[in-house]
């Protein structure tokens, strides 16, 4: 680093002064003390002429001394300076090597630098006329370009928000670029107020956690899935008809459910097949799912044929009506089935439940209540509904399903759909 030269004191220049202002000071006397006569002025002016020679000789060492450190003081102002281009040069080529984009702000948020990442990361953020505008302006200037996607349409509140976090965060700051790039921002303030901003490519960081997400996303998905009809499974009806459950007994509301059962579905399979019978349950599923209304209401593959309807705050008419739907739903699909006794085209038999559950009860009560009567409406027929009867509530599990129909059965607990 250059350095100011430092030069001795001017001694000779000042004795020489002194000596010279002596001498006149020699010659003043001198002709105060003499008594004029024909040769008196001889001497002091001799003292005199010494003297003002030495003051021009001191005065001409005096410049000479003053213009070599001003020539020394320049030549090292301006090796200074050269120090100081160059130690910028490599300081700016040295962090242009650097893989992270770089910003500096002065005291006054004005920016004083920035490295050539920046602009590999997210071209055009910055040109050399750039340099010396404070932050606003230039965040301003990339939402206008379209840099920011996140601050388009909602630029003062998306900009207030910046400003009120700026160079305070303890973690970074995830940001948005145009071209689906994402990146992280970490700011510090220096102890003079410099403002250091860094910013990193975490492009595909943030895609493949997103990619991770998705997949998990669908696992979870396919876990409630059930594979053949895409509609919802064992599982994700166990799990929706515990918290239904719960919520009606805390409200007091009902909770109603359909048990579905495809009529001869084996010899479905046997006369047309394995492939043709999962494209059938296709079939019933997107009938019943086209039945579904309200919100929270769900239709489930239970198992095998058989799926399940289960209506949240639905009362016994509505499940009713409900029922009715998908027997009229299912023969509108006309799914033919040659090899069933009860008639021409695939049917269904249902059994309905419906329940305000109390604290006492459990959730596989108003199962087996529906199931009671969905076989009751396989013995009387097929191709109906039933609804659970007092006794269904409280029926054993080794109890045979297969009854023999009452003579005067009300139409509210049995419905036959003629095909």
């Amino acid at each position: 680093m250059a350095t100011v030269p430092n030069p001795s004191p001017p001694n000779g220049p000042a004795l020489l002064a002194v000596i010279s202002i002596g001498c006149e000071g020699v010659a003043l006397w001198w002709l105060a003390a003499q008594q004029p006569d024909a040769g008196w002025a001889t001497g002091p002016i001799a003292w005199a002429a010494v003297g003002l020679l030495g003051m021009v000789a001191s005065t001409l060492w005096f410049g000479l001394r003053a213009r070599t450190t001003r020539q020394a003081m320049d030549q090292a102002m301006q090796a200074a300076q050269q120090e100081a281009v160059r130690t910028r040069q490599m300081m700016a080529s040295s962090l242009d090597t650097l893989d992270v984009g770089l910003e500096i702000y002065d005291e006054h948020d004005r920016l004083v630098m920035y490295n050539k990442r920046i602009n590999l990361m997210h071209p055009n953020l910055h040109t050399p006329n750039d340099i010396g505008k404070t932050f606003i302006p230039l965040v301003r200037g990339n939402i206008e370009k379209g840099l920011i996607p996140s601050a388009v349409g909602r630029e003062d509140e998306w900009l207030a928000q910046r400003m009120a976090t700026r160079g305070t965060r303890t973690e970074p700051l995830l940001q948005e670029l145009a071209g689906d790039q994402w990146i992280h921002t970490y700011e510090t303030r220096t102890p003079e107020g410099y403002l250091v901003a860094v910013r990193v490519d975490v492009t595909d960081l943030v895609r493949k956690t997103r990619a991770l997400e998705e997949s998990n996303r669908l696992l979870a998905q396919q876990s409630i899935t059930d594979s053949v009809t895409g509609i919802g499974n064992r599982s994700l009806f166990d799990q929706t008809l515990a918290t239904e459950w719960q919520r009606a007994a805390r409200n007091g509301t009902e909770l109603s459910l359909l048990l579905v059962d495809v009529d001869h579905f084996k010899p479905y399979n046997d006369h047309y097949g394995h492939v043709a019978g999962d494209e059938a349950l296709r079939r019933v599923a997107r009938s019943l799912n086209d039945c579904v209304r309200r919100a929270g209401e769900l239709v489930a593959r239970y198992g095998g044929e058989e799926f399940v309807m289960l209506l949240p705050g639905a009362s016994l008419a509505h499940a009713v009506v409900m029922a009715q739907q998908c027997l009229e739903r299912l023969q509108h699909e006309a799914i033919a089935h040659v090899a069933s006794p009860t008639g021409p085209l695939l049917s269904c038999s249902i059994g309905l439940a419906s329940v305000q559950p109390a604290t006492h009860q459990i959730p596989d009560q108003l199962i087996k209540a529906a199931d009671a009567a969905m076989y009751r409406a396989k013995s009387f027929g097929r191709a109906r509904f039933e609804i659970a009867q007092p006794s269904d509530w409280t029926i054993e599990k080794d109890t045979p399903r297969t009854l023999v129909e009452p003579a005067n059965l009300s139409p509210l607990h049995s419905s036959k759909l003629c095909l």
